[in-house]
Formats: C-alpha cells, sequence, structure tokens
C-alpha cells in the first residue's frame, strides 16, 4: 500500500471518529434540552393559575 493510499485510509479513520463524536454530542444535548424543556413544564405548573395570566 503506498503512502498515499495510507493517509487516505487514516483520514478516513479520523472522520468517522469525528462523526461519531459528533452524533455522541448531539445526542447528549438532545438530552440536556428534553430535561430542560420537562423543568419548564415543571415550572410553569407551579404557578398558580391566577398568577399564569
Amino acid at each position: 500500500m503506498s503512502t498515499l493510499e495510507k493517509d487516505v485510509k487514516r483520514m478516513e479513520l479520523q472522520i468517522e471518529q469525528l462523526i461519531s463524536i459528533v452524533a455522541n454530542q448531539n445526542e447528549r444535548l438532545n438530552q440536556f434540552e428534553e430535561i430542560e424543556r420537562k423543568k419548564r413544564r415543571v415550572a410553569i405548573h407551579q404557578i398558580p393559575l391566577a398568577e399564569r395570566v
């Protein structure tokens, strides 16, 4: 295998690793956003009805 082919293969592996990292970070962000949405829903329900207007 030539040096160029080795470099291409190495870069392909690095790209796959980066895609995996981005996907994992995206999943963590989605989980965090879902937790924040749930917190806001709970906070809204805790406000007395008369004060919601």
